[in-house]
């Protein structure tokens, strides 16, 4: 019984990270979405426990590996360091940069 449950819900999360990896138009397949989908995690945790960057202030997007970065930051430092942290992040294939310095 527990095995069958366990098969269900994997294949319901299969079936919902398809359906979501072509809702916005894109031809991302479901690993690359699930990819993207760990990728911004892991962009937004470490830029949120970073103190010179102030995370709450900061978007992330990814698509195909690509990261955005869209908001506010108090420093060009902060920038640059939001940049780097993002761009340190694994399989990361590039960083945009759409953020506003605001001292």
């Amino acid at each position: 019984m527990r095995t069958v449950r366990l098969l269900c819900t994997g294949m319901l999360l299969s079936f919902l990270l398809g359906c979501q990896a072509y809702s916005d138009g894109s031809t991302r397949t479901t690993g690359e979405f699930a990819d993207d989908v760990q990728i911004k995690a892991a962009v937004k945790l470490r830029l949120l426990n970073d103190p010179e960057v102030k995370g709450l202030q900061v978007g992330v997007s990814v698509a195909k590996g690509v990261v955005t970065l869209r908001g506010r930051v108090p420093s060009d430092y902060a920038r640059q360091k939001a940049l780097r942290i993002a761009g340190e992040t694994g399989s990361v294939n590039g960083v945009e940069d759409r953020l506003t310095i605001v001292e």
